[in-house]
């Protein structure tokens, strides 16, 4: 069995064993660290070692972010201009003072403590006099003793001194540093909370009133009201999903979001701070997903999307194609988005990571030789049925979703889920003139987008096929939606299984060409429409397409009449349905 670096095994139990790189061992603590995988089974081992090897790799890498972050502050400081720094870089100057007054005043009251012959009074007299100059409403009291403290903090955090001048080489030092700034005003502040704070816990230390300092329960964040920046990427989630002013989304969004969640939980961990995610994050999180297959969770269930990356390309699985990848990326911005909105952080660091989508991948219209091919099928001229039989030749004619949806997307451009979804009462008269409403009239329909609820008039070679004929037998028996044998996915489409269908008939009639698919019915009708010169806003308004123009929004939209000449002008050359039409079809 092949050997795997620093996975160990010890009295039968496996332990994952790595030795701390060398730029991190102060940070850290040890030279080694170990962690028990609590498995003798070596498959269960390497399931975990994967993701406990992941997790140590982030605390070094958050151990190098600490450490660049402090060296950069540092050269920020020596400069001596405070400006340069970030509010989120004066809080961690802050949060970082505080930690280590903390740990200061708690040995100094361990020290009081076991002093037997300490003026306890004087002591706590001295403290209140402190608080009160401290909680003073006027800044004359409380500024000097707060000014110190600040010089100090600076002056240990690496902002240069002022030049000593004259002779007088005792004087208190103070740094070179502008205290009218907003940054210094700020970190005066969050000191004083401090202070206060410091103040207030030894006291009632010394009343009994509260358990030894330091033991965590005076928390850094809490005394100095800086806890925001401090946020998770899991509550990042969570109060972007529960936000009700992102309005309501589909399953599929929901879905996708999902993935994009579980990959950011894996790269950089649910508990790291949101402020912590940097551009190389994202990246890593594109690597991942342009390494990932389709479908790698129902693939791989219960294994690590970096898990699931890395079985792809051992077994060399397609991967995600690049507009399902940019797709991803996008709402992995939008996420961030949200956080620099809410002011969460600064700036978005998953921006302009997209792909650039290869001109060979962009959808194509069918051509007249494959649109020939599609409905000379037997599927269309006689099949042993329309389920498994479909591509053989036989007596049958059945009309059913896989007879019409081909047919009403080639002559109506509409998009594969508006078409599977149609329910009878989407097929009615206007102006006299027989329509198809493209809608969400209930939890079950849904459409891409505002633009998309539009009128259709059907056309004459729809018609002519007996589209109306079935939707009356439809209506007749009672049913609600045209085509009840397609069945809605988890994501809440009905088109999901009919995409997959459909791409299994083209391969079976030799249509195999790139960037051919379903969507190519929609491509083709678009083409047919600019051939006929129908004007661009009313393709937009068939289409389903928003229009941009000033005059978008006014009005009450195109008379029917007109779009039904429009769909009428819809002909394909070379391509002869007449053996479909009703009076030439066999009754099944």
């Amino acid at each position: 069995m092949a050997h795997q670096p620093n996975l160990t095994e010890r009295n039968g139990t496996f332990y994952l064993r790595m030795r701390v790189p060398l730029d991190v061992v102060e940070a850290v603590g040890r030279t080694h660290i170990v962690v028990s995988l609590r498995t003798k089974e070596r498959r269960v081992a390497l399931a975990r070692f994967r993701l406990e090897q992941a997790r140590v790799e982030r605390q070094f890498e958050a151990a190098r972010r600490q450490a660049t972050e402090t060296a950069t502050l540092r050269r920020s400081l020596a400069s001596g201009r405070l400006e340069k720094l970030a509010p989120g870089e004066i809080e961690g100057l802050a949060l970082r003072w505080f930690e280590h007054a903390v740990q200061r005043v708690a040995r100094t009251s361990r020290e009081t403590l076991e002093t037997r012959f300490a003026d306890w009074d004087a002591i706590l007299q001295e403290l209140k006099t402190e608080g009160t100059v401290l909680t003073s409403p006027d800044p004359e009291d409380y500024e000097p003793t707060v000014h110190r403290t600040v010089d100090q903090l600076l002056l240990a955090a690496g902002a240069p001194p002022e030049p000593i001048r004259g002779r007088i080489q005792r004087r208190v030092r103070r740094p070179q540093i502008d205290q009218s700034t907003a940054q210094y005003q700020q970190l005066a502040t969050l000191v004083r909370r401090g202070l206060i704070a410091l103040n207030r816990d030894r006291a009632a230390q010394i009343t009994g009133e509260a358990n030894e300092i330091g033991t965590g329960r005076l928390q850094a964040s809490d005394a100095l009201g800086v806890a925001e920046h401090r946020r998770t990427l899991d509550e990042l989630i969570g109060a972007f999903v529960a936000d009700p002013g992102r309005g309501s989304r589909t399953g599929k969004t929901n879905a996708d979001y999902g993935m994009v969640f579980l990959a950011l939980r894996e790269v950089i961990g649910g508990d790291t701070e949101v402020h912590r995610f940097t551009r190389d994050h994202a990246r890593r999180v594109r690597e991942l997903f342009r390494a990932l297959p389709p479908n790698a969770t129902k693939r791989f269930p219960g294994k690590a999307l970096v898990v699931a990356a890395e079985i792809a390309v051992e077994k060399g699985l397609p991967p995600l194609n690049t507009q399902t990848v940019n797709s991803h990326l996008t709402k992995m911005a939008t996420l961030f988005n949200w956080a620099v909105r809410e002011e969460w952080i600064a700036k978005n660091p998953a921006t302009g990571l997209l792909i650039e989508e290869n001109a060979k991948t962009v959808r194509e219209p069918f051509s007249p030789a494959q649109l020939k091919s599609i409905f000379s099928a037997p599927l269309y001229t006689g099949c042993q049925n329309d389920e498994a039989g479909y591509a053989k030749p036989g007596p049958l004619r059945p009309r059913r979703a896989r007879f019409w949806v081909p047919l009403l997307s080639l002559f109506h451009g509409m998009r594969l889920n508006e078409v599977c979804q149609l329910r009878v009462g989407d097929i009615v008269e206007r102006d006299g003139m027989p329509v198809v409403l493209v809608r969400s009239a209930d939890a079950g329909q849904r459409v891409k987008s505002k633009a998309g609820t539009r009128i259709v008039p059907l056309h004459p070679e729809a018609v002519a096929c007996g589209f109306l004929d079935f939707v009356a037998d439809a209506r007749q028996r009672g049913s609600e939606r045209l085509f009840p044998e397609l069945k809605q996915d988890a994501r809440g489409y009905f088109s999901d299984a009919f995409q997959k269908w459909f791409a299994r008939f083209l391969d079976g009639r030799g249509i195999t060409q790139r960037g051919v698919s379903f969507h190519s019915f929609r491509h083709g009708w678009t083409d047919r429409l600019r051939e006929a010169d129908v004007p661009e806003d009313r393709r937009r308004a068939l289409g389903g397409w928003a229009d941009t123009g000033v005059d978008a929004g006014y009005g009450r939209g195109f008379p029917t009449k007109m779009l039904a000449e429009d769909i009428g002008k819809v002909k394909y050359p070379g391509v002869d349905l007449k053996f479909l039409h009703v009076r030439s079809v066999v009754n099944t």
